[in-house]
């Protein structure tokens, strides 16, 4: 990943003035077996005098914030499918300003309403990225993202912090952002509300209807349309990711699925925390569906990974680059892709699918292959 990062900084965005100013951080728990994958990644872009879409120009500084990583147990296990529990967002992100932040507690069916709630894993995630530092090899090096952010200047005008990520970092973006603004964690900023701003993507939902009450209290959506619509959720409406921890059956009829599994277990689970998971603010595109639905497991998932991937890659535009940087990752020393069988296996829920719902071809397919060819890979 830190390859990776670099590659696509250094050949794509260097050229319009980006560079990583922290990190790049990969981090994996003590407790995560040797062959898993990664936790979570994360790093900070800096470009002088970018120019927005209403025509003003700032110092911008881009938390960027990496999804799930497919192929780590604990990162599903314990970041997205923790939503049985919560924590309270008011007063674990106020240690994020004390500097005492510890890994969240989370409670099932809490006695205590009329405050903001979010998912215990999702506030896992947000614990990681907010105080684990920038390796010593790397910019920053010896400082979290905590106090990198407290530290920042005005050089010499104004500057802007946008946190963005696709998948879990769609959910982690939003969180962090209200944390940033509600605890005034960017002390040189000139407009908390407007001068901190998220962008995420293909986003779960993170907590219930305080928590996106308050966000939206502090993160007004603007923006010229399209994906370039801040503070708002751009989601596909044919991902089932978005939609995961919604009890409302309204929303995920149009989700082309064969198996009814993965969707039943997920909303039990939320269920159970006591509370209601509500979306943030929404900012809906269509991607193109199938001529027909998924008829057996691995057309299941190769639908699932394009609807959640390339159609986003095609929806902004970025198709290309996005082919570049999979190819980088995939034919870096030690890297070995893992077939559609095995990528379900470390997975929750479909783990637990017997052998014979597979058959051959699903030794012989590459789900995430459908970056490089812009097709169904079945």
């Amino acid at each position: 990943m830190d390859i990776a990062a670099k590659h696509m900084v250094k050949k794509h965005l260097g050229q319009y003035g980006w560079d990583i100013t922290w990190g790049p951080r990969v981090w994996k728990s003590e407790t995560s077996k040797l062959y898993e994958g990664l936790n979570n990644c994360w790093m900070v872009m800096k470009a002088p005098n970018v120019e927005y879409p209403d025509g003003t120009k700032s110092d911008t500084y881009v938390v960027a914030i990496a999804g799930t990583a497919v192929f780590s147990r604990e990162d599903w296990v314990y970041e997205d499918f923790r939503v049985n529990k919560v924590v309270d967002f008011d007063s674990y992100t106020k240690t994020f300003k004390s500097g005492s932040a510890e890994q969240p507690v989370g409670v099932q069916n809490s006695p205590f309403r009329g405050i903001p709630y979010d998912a215990w894993g999702m506030t896992l995630g947000a614990w990681a990225v907010a105080t684990h530092n920038s390796p010593s090899r790397d910019p920053g090096a010896g400082t979290n993202l905590l106090k990198y952010l407290a530290n920042l200047k005005k050089s010499p005008g104004d500057f802007r912090v946008i946190f963005a990520g696709h998948s879990l970092g769609g959910a982690l973006s939003p969180y962090l952002s209200l944390a940033t603004k509600a605890n005034n964690l960017v002390l040189d900023i000139a407009d908390v509300a407007g001068d901190i701003l998220a962008l995420p993507a293909a986003g779960a939902t993170p907590g219930e209807q305080l928590f996106s009450d308050a966000y939206s209290k502090l993160s007004e959506v603007s923006g010229p349309g399209g994906y370039q619509l801040w503070n708002a959720d751009f989601y596909n409406t044919l991902d089932i990711v978005p939609n995961a921890w919604s009890t409302d059956d309204t929303q995920d009829q149009q989700i082309p699925h064969k198996d009814p599994r993965p969707r039943a277990e997920g909303k039990d689970r939320a269920k159970s925390s006591g509370l209601t998971y509500v979306p943030i603010k929404d900012n809906p595109f269509k991607g193109t569906p199938p001529s027909k639905p998924p008829t057996n497991l691995l057309s299941f998932m190769a639908e699932a990974v394009l609807q959640h991937t390339k159609a986003y890659h095609n929806a902004v535009e970025v198709s290309d680059e996005l082919v570049d940087l999979y190819r980088t990752i995939t034919s870096a020393p030690g890297v070995q892709k893992k077939t559609a069988r095995v990528l379900a296996k470390e997975m929750p829920v479909l783990c637990n699918l017997h052998d014979s719902e597979w058959d051959e071809r699903g030794d012989l397919t590459y789900s995430f292959d459908c970056i490089l060819t812009g097709e169904r890979v079945v």
